[in-house]
């Protein structure tokens, strides 16, 4: 064993992240007692639950311009500097987020985070992430992020998990997590591609109705008027990230990196469009090459973030299990070149997301984005590689 494989020993490498781990929460509880005045509680979080209170009195469509989002802050969490938050999910998310209305705020964020992180555990354990692996997992540094944001990360990301690996064996359960996962319809766009590629015609079918009843649900409790606010919520968001406006440097996409390299917003549309057009056609190749989920999963998680034109930080929870997979047939296989040791770097660079607030450059959400696509795409590369014929000498 060389020095580089007893540095990666997993018995070491678990207890580097465990050590990682709490040395992170200790810092977000004294966070969450007040020791940091920039630390807003819930974060994002406050934005959900006064949707959800604001769904439960029949106000959705307010909620879609930037007045009406400030006003149900400061009504429902007044005191709070909470400041350029909006409300950006189609009019049936609110029906999904409504049951935390009826709970005051910190006793609604500490169920978001516990059942975030069960939703999320129970999905990793049902795929085979097990013991030291699954425990790792849900130690690692997304996982945090998802709570110090209030973000929905975790629940999407099992959703997202459910969806691709029970897509033959229970369709209806894969469809109705596509379909629950239209909250946030950017992270599933390249479900209906492994479906049809896949052959997953079931799973396609319950996840379209599905997807229609929580749509005509939605119409039938808020009418139109909610849906067109939302449309019209959607192509201001979009100008504001065209101009900038946005936090970009909190964004992994490439769509993001090309507007704060500076390019003409028709040069990055373009980069951003071919880049989901060729995440389209490697999803149909991953699909169509290999039946192992995990591969299906690795490929689909990070090429939602890369080309997704609307994705952040607080979504890296996605791409967990994927890089697990990746380390899990290291071990069993053997390392491509530099791979753990790109692992190790996304690992420590998770430390100081989101990065240096610039509006120009690249900023480090992009660049630890490119890397797990790098990752993934060389072990998927080797994975799915034609095995050579054997020999006459073989046979």
């Amino acid at each position: 064993m060389t020095a580089t494989d007893r540095l990666f020993d997993p018995k070491l490498a678990f207890v580097a992240v465990l050590a990682i781990a709490v040395t992170q929460y200790l810092v977000f509880v004294m966070s969450l007692l007040g020791v940091s005045q920039e630390f807003v509680f819930g974060g994002d979080f406050s934005v959900f639950w006064a949707a959800a209170n604001e769904t439960l009195a029949g106000r959705m469509a307010d909620l879609y311009t930037q007045d009406g989002i400030a006003q149900a802050l400061q009504t429902h969490n007044p005191g709070e500097a909470l400041e350029g938050l909006t409300w950006q999910y189609p009019p049936h998310a609110g029906l999904v987020f409504s049951p935390i209305g009826w709970m005051p705020l910190p006793l609604a964020y500490a169920v978001w985070c516990l059942l975030g992180l069960s939703v999320y555990g129970l999905a990793l354990h049902s795929v085979g992430l097990r013991d030291r692996v699954l425990i790792a997992a849900l130690a690692s540094i997304p996982v945090l992020l998802a709570f110090k944001t209030g973000q929905n990360a975790l629940f999407t990301g099992a959703l997202l998990i459910i969806a691709v690996f029970n897509a033959r064996s229970k369709p209806v359960l894969a469809g109705a997590a596509a379909a629950l996962l239209t909250i946030k319809p950017q992270l599933g766009f390249l479900l209906p591609v492994l479906f049809l590629a896949g052959g997953h015609w079931r799973a396609f079918a319950f996840a379209s109705l599905g997807s229609l009843g929580l749509v005509g649900l939605s119409f039938g409790v808020f009418g139109l008027e909610a849906w067109s606010a939302f449309l019209s919520s959607v192509l201001s968001v979009s100008g504001s990230v065209a101009s900038g406006e946005m936090p970009l440097y909190k964004m992994v996409n490439i769509y993001a990196a090309a507007q704060m390299l500076g390019l003409p917003d028709s040069l990055a549309i373009a980069i951003g469009g071919l880049a989901c057009l060729s995440a389209i056609a490697l999803m149909v190749w991953v699909t169509r090459n290999t039946e192992d989920n995990r591969w299906r999963y690795a490929a689909l998680a990070g090429l939602t973030l890369f080309a997704a034109p609307y994705s952040y930080y607080y979504e890296l929870a996605l791409i967990v299990p994927a890089l697990l997979f990746v380390l899990e047939r290291g071990y069993q296989a053997g390392w491509l070149r530099f791979e753990r040791e790109l692992v190790a770097t996304i690992t420590v660079l998770c430390l100081a997301l989101p990065g240096i607030p610039v509006r120009s450059g690249l900023s480090l959400s992009f660049v630890l984005m490119a890397m797990v696509v790098l990752i993934i795409g060389r072990r998927l590369k080797a994975e799915l590689a034609p095995k050579p014929a054997p020999s006459l000498q073989m046979l």
